[in-house]
C-alpha cells in the first residue's frame, strides 16, 4: 500500500510539475502575442521577438502570474471541497502547490537571478536593491506559509490508521507523499528540460520541494481525518500513459517550439 502511495505521488507530482510549466510559459507566448510580439514558446523558455521595454517586462511577469492564478484558483478548489481522497485530488494539489510554489520561487529570485521572470521586472523597473529584497522575503514568507498549510491535504491521503496519532507514521507519510517524489520527481522533471537555455532551469525542480522542510518540522500539529486506504487501489496505469503522453507532447511538440502569431 505504501508503494502505491508513494508511485501515484511521484505520477502526479511530475505530471502537475509539467503542466504547470507549460501554462507558465504559454502565459507568456500569449501575452507576448497579445502586446505585438512574436514569440516562440518552448518547453521550459520562450523567445521573444519584436518586444522591448515595457511590454517585454510585461511579458515577463505573465509566467508567474499564471503561476499564482493556478495556485489560488485550486486553493479555493480544495478548501471548499467535500471530497474524499482520489488520485485526481491529489493531481490538483501539487498543481495548486506548483503554482504558489512556482510564483513565491521567482519571487526568491529576485536579488539573485537578474535575468529570470521578476529579474527582468525589477532590473527594467529599475528597482533598488532593498526592493528586490523585500520581494525576496516575500517569497520566503509564502514558501514558509506553503509548508504549513500543506500539512493537512498532504496528510488527507493518510492510508494507515496509525497516522493519525503517530509522529513517526505522519513523518513516514510526508516522506512518501512529499519528500520521495520531490527528490525524485527533480531527476525525472531536470531530464525532460534538457537542453535549457539557463542553470536555473535545472536547479529550480529541486529547490522547489523545499517547502517540504516545514511541513515535516511542522507535521505534529496537523489535524488528521483519518485514514482512507482506498484511494490507492485505483488503476495505476491510465495515470502513466497520462504523464507518459505529456512528457511526449513536451519534448516531441514543446521542445522545438510553437510559434504564436502577434
Amino acid at each position: 500500500m505504501y508503494g502505491r502511495l508513494f508511485i501515484f505521488s511521484l505520477v502526479t507530482y511530475v505530471l502537475a510539475f509539467v503542466l504547470t510549466t507549460i501554462a507558465h510559459e504559454f502565459g507568456h507566448g500569449i501575452l507576448s502575442a497579445v502586446l505585438g510580439g512574436d514569440p516562440i514558446v518552448h518547453h521550459v523558455y520562450v523567445e521573444h521577438h519584436g518586444l522591448e521595454g515595457g511590454p517585454r517586462a510585461a511579458a515577463s511577469a505573465a509566467g508567474p502570474l499564471v503561476s499564482l492564478l493556478q495556485g489560488a484558483a485550486l486553493w479555493l478548489v480544495l478548501a471548499r471541497s467535500t471530497r474524499g481522497p482520489s488520485v485526481a485530488r491529489l493531481l490538483v494539489l501539487w498543481l495548486c502547490l506548483h503554482g504558489l510554489i512556482n510564483f513565491f520561487g521567482y519571487l526568491i529570485t529576485t536579488p539573485f537571478v537578474p535575468n529570470a521572470d521578476i529579474g527582468k521586472i525589477a532590473t527594467w523597473l529599475e528597482l533598488p536593491a532593498l526592493a528586490r529584497w523585500a520581494l525576496c522575503a516575500i517569497g520566503l514568507g509564502g514558501i514558509t506559509w506553503i509548508g504549513y498549510w500543506s500539512r493537512a491535504p498532504l496528510l488527507s491521503f493518510v492510508v494507515e490508521a496509525e497516522t493519525d496519532l503517530d509522529l513517526a507514521a505522519r513523518t513516514r507519510h510526508v516522506y512518501l507523499t512529499g519528500v520521495g517524489p520531490w527528490l525524485l520527481g527533480w531527476l525525472v522533471i531536470a531530464l525532460a528540460s534538457w537542453p535549457a537555455p539557463h542553470w536555473i532551469t535545472y536547479a529550480y525542480p529541486f529547490f522547489a520541494g523545499f517547502f517540504l522542510i516545514t511541513t515535516v518540522k511542522a507535521i505534529g500539529g496537523a489535524p488528521v481525518e483519518g485514514a482512507a486506504p482506498a484511494w490507492v487501489k485505483a488503476p495505476l496505469w491510465p495515470w502513466l500513459l497520462l504523464l507518459a503522453a505529456v512528457l511526449v507532447i513536451f519534448a516531441t511538440v514543446l521542445r522545438p517550439g510553437v510559434a504564436l502569431a502577434g
